[in-house]
């Protein structure tokens, strides 16, 4: 058939084609002219805008249809093809049947399909042929010679926030072949990323080679400058992936966790993704350094220095996990964390005296086996909040365990200032009714305390502990200060705590 049609394509070249011959194909056409204009003999010019491919895509439709709807279709033409025909509304039933295929390509052609996928997606982003591509490369992933499950014999990845190169820091027992896929689909954009990680869970592919691929994509994305939409996007794709494993997220290095909660802060990403990272970092909190406990505060009503509200959500979340058989000895690894981070914002002159109470009273008492160091920081956070009352010091105090505090730290507290008289004077007493069973090498050992009530200088206590020897009250005791001792003698043993 003689030309009758002059096509445009994108500007780059024009073609003169037999409009009966397209439209025998082509619905779009068919709707564009109708009936009558096929049938007129006048020659008519179309301008395509966004052809996809332009004048190559359009070439090889034209192969197409003038070959009666038979071409040869290979992995370097299937998504132009398949891309063009979407577009033009023809019978996708020839590229159709060359999605099976697609399973028995190599890794580079397939790699090759998902470059033309990225291109062209926005004229076949709900194609089979796309699903297809995305099976046949997770099952080359899966596949053992050319990536082992990953399993993080990797390193913690710790280090420079979402940056750094998964090779680097990789054991030498991590497959050269698994870097390698890991770094072909560097190129993918968020949304093929997105595809790619759904299509991995949904064949139930090793969760260690999932944390894996979501840790190098998240890092090499946000080396270089990246739009906080496309930031907020992947991170987004990240949190949904983790969450949906399992359990799986596990698997994912807990620094980057940290990592991620800190980047959901800054980019101000809503509450619910916040609430999943502060979930996955609950329930392995006794991983955690006390670096990773250090997140400033963003809350504006808020004007501490760090996140306390943040921690105690943490803990909450950890301790759900009470009923764990290997529990106990994760609890302990978090009350020694919780004692140094006490340490740590002890010191901050805005944090309330409800809030350290809250954070002295949120771990049980098993998850301490001393409370030496919580004494210390109690003696810290005292000496910087001078104007607390008594009845506050002494709520703060209740949280010492005095079965759990050593015969040195019970002197120290008896002699400390800044604790109340009461529990100074509880001190006292407990150390007088441990004296049967120290041992040998707490001899001659002498403290003085002197009681904040009153600044009499004969209100002493002079307490001298001799092995085998029972204990000497030495000089003036205001009669004050013996009815606050003789209290403390009677609630010492029925109260497990020091003050209460």
């Amino acid at each position: 058939m003689l030309p009758d049609l002059q096509v445009d394509v994108n500007g780059q070249e024009t073609f003169s084609v037999s409009m009966k011959i397209l439209a025998s194909f082509s619905g779009k056409l068919k709707k564009m002219f109708g009936k009558p204009a096929l049938n007129n003999k006048v020659s008519l010019k179309l301008v395509f805008q966004d052809f996809p491919g332009g004048a190559e895509g359009f070439e090889l439709i034209l192969r197409f249809c003038y070959n009666g709807g038979r071409i040869g279709i290979t992995p370097s033409n299937v998504v132009l093809l398949h891309s063009a025909a979407k577009y033009l509304e023809i019978n996708q039933d020839q590229t159709t049947k060359h999605c099976e295929s697609v399973h028995f390509l190599t890794w580079s052609e397939i790699l090759d399909c998902l470059k033309q996928c990225q291109e062209f997606i926005s004229f076949m982003n709900s194609s089979r042929i796309v699903q297809e591509i995305l099976n046949a490369a997770v099952e080359k992933i899966s596949m053992p010679n050319v990536s082992s499950p990953f399993a993080f014999s990797c390193s913690d990845f710790s280090g420079t926030q979402f940056s750094g190169d998964v090779s680097t820091n990789c054991s030498r027992s991590s497959s050269f072949q698994t870097i390698n896929w890991l770094r072909d689909l560097e190129f993918l954009n968020t949304y093929l990323f997105e595809k790619v990680i759904n299509t991995m869970i949904s064949q139930k592919l090793d969760h260690g080679v999932v944390c894996s691929f979501l840790l190098h994509y998240q890092r090499v994305k946000f080396i270089g400058f990246l739009p906080a939409d496309n930031k907020c996007k992947i991170t987004e794709v990240v949190i949904s992936s983790l969450c949906s494993l399992d359990g799986g997220f596990r698997l994912f290095p807990f620094r980057s966790l940290c990592d991620m909660l800190r980047a959901c802060l800054t980019l101000k990403m809503g509450k619910c993704w916040v609430k999943k990272v502060e979930r996955m970092i609950g329930l392995r909190l006794d991983e955690a350094t006390l670096d990773d406990l250090l997140i400033p505060s963003h809350g504006r009503k808020a004007n501490w220095a760090y996140d306390v509200n943040m921690i105690l959500r943490f803990l909450k979340i950890f301790l759900g996990e009470r009923r764990e058989k290997l529990f106990i000895p994760r609890l302990r690894r978090v009350g020694f964390l919780m004692d140094l981070y006490l340490a740590e914002v002890a010191p901050d002159p805005h944090l309330k005296p409800l809030k350290f109470l809250a954070l002295g009273l949120a771990l049980p008492n098993s998850a301490r086996e001393s409370y030496d160091s919580f004494c210390e920081v109690i003696s810290m956070y005292f000496k910087v909040h001078k104007l607390l009352s008594e009845e506050e010091k002494i709520r703060i105090c209740s949280v010492l365990n005095a079965d759990k505090l050593s015969s040195e730290s019970l002197v120290n507290l008896a002699n400390n200032v800044e604790f109340p008289a009461c529990v100074a004077a509880a001190a006292l007493v407990i150390l007088q009714s441990n004296l049967k069973i120290l041992s040998n090498d707490e001899k001659n050992v002498e403290f003085k305390w002197s009681s904040s009530i009153s600044a009499d200088e004969g209100e002493q206590i002079v307490v001298h502990l001799s092995e085998g020897k029972e204990c000497r009250k030495v000089l003036k005791v205001s009669s004050d200060t013996t009815k606050m001792i003789a209290t403390c003698q009677k609630s010492a043993k029925s109260l497990p705590r020091l003050c209460s």
